[in-house]
């Protein structure tokens, strides 16, 4: 079971705030803002901190700007998430604004992020997942001879074809929206 993490007995200790931010660094790669939060929920005093901190930075333990090109890079290869989605990811890692911004513009154009975004897209129209390009009459599992039918019958069945294919894209439009893809990105695909 987790419990929380004991306040330190002694906040002013460097040495002491030294072996925590390093321990912390042993455990997993981490921003200095995440170092920083850390340590502030561990007692520490904010001079402390920043001593800790800049020694670290110093000693090239933490790197920021070298974390989030690795972070991109992982994020490009292993996650279906567009330019917004990733800028999310990179503030929970209390990322500064500037290297965000810098990191964004060298390591993801629109060209990566559309192929991201098609990837996602390949996922979404396997078997078995809410976008499907079949029309609302072969989802229902009608037989061929029952789908000639429908289409001799009248009009409404292109209406209900071309109805589907609008609610299809509404989907995927908000489903690669709430993956953060830029608005030009998703323009391409949907429409």
């Amino acid at each position: 079971m987790w419990k929380k993490p004991s306040k330190t007995k002694e906040p002013e200790d460097k040495n002491k705030a030294y072996e925590y931010a390093v321990f912390l660094l042993s455990l997993q790669l981490r921003t200095a803002g995440e170092v920083r939060e850390k340590m502030q929920k561990r007692g520490y005093k904010s001079e402390i901190i920043e001593q800790t901190i800049n020694q670290l930075l110093e000693q090239k333990y933490l790197n920021d700007e070298r974390y989030a090109e690795v972070f991109l890079d992982n994020l490009k290869q292993y996650k279906n998430l567009g330019y917004f989605g990733i800028k999310r990811k990179f503030l929970a890692k209390k990322l500064p604004a500037e290297i965000i911004e810098k990191i964004l513009q060298e390591g993801l154009s629109l060209e990566e992020e559309l192929k991201i975004a098609k990837r996602y897209i390949k996922k979404l129209s396997s078997p078995g997942v809410i976008l499907s390009p079949e029309p609302a009459y072969r989802q229902a599992g009608a037989s061929e001879d029952e789908e000639s039918l429908k289409f001799d019958d009248s009009e409404n069945v292109y209406n209900t074809f071309d109805e589907t294919k609008s609610r299809q894209k509404q989907k995927l439009f908000a489903k690669l929206k709430s993956r953060g893809f830029r608005g030009e990105v998703i323009a391409k695909l949907v429409f």
